[in-house]
């Protein structure tokens, strides 16, 4: 059985999901796979570290809040559409090596959550 858990920005919309298959892919709402989970880091089919998911919460390279699950986020969620059909997987690229985790904090990051993970896509 697969499961799948719904990812929100700041503003309770839904965004991504995370798709519990062998990598965890991170899928989009109109579902292009763009990340993956590898321990509690994000990273990109493109090899570039993303940020990390802890506690539910998806934090960005500076630290900040950018993403969450439906327990953690600071809003009412909204309710979710239907998704879109999903695409097939892109090829996961070299792993960048991840960074230092920075002091997590409770800051709002500036960047919208769904381009800092289409951060990650494969781009032909």
């Amino acid at each position: 059985m697969t499961m799948e858990e719904t990812l929100f920005n700041s503003k309770g919309e839904p965004v991504a999901y995370i798709f519990s298959d062998m990598n965890k892919t991170i899928y989009l709402w109109d579902g292009h796979s763009v990340a993956y989970l590898y321990s509690y880091h994000v990273y990109g089919f493109n090899g570039r570290h993303l940020g990390w998911l802890i506690n539910g919460i998806v934090y960005d390279p500076d630290g900040n809040r950018i993403g969450f699950n439906s327990a953690t986020c600071p809003v009412a969620v909204y309710k979710e559409p239907s998704k879109g059909k999903k695409y097939p997987v892109d090829k996961i690229g070299s792993r960048y090596e991840a960074p230092a985790l920075p002091e997590l904090g409770f800051n709002y990051s500036a960047q919208d959550f769904v381009e800092f993970l289409r951060g990650g896509q494969v781009l032909l």
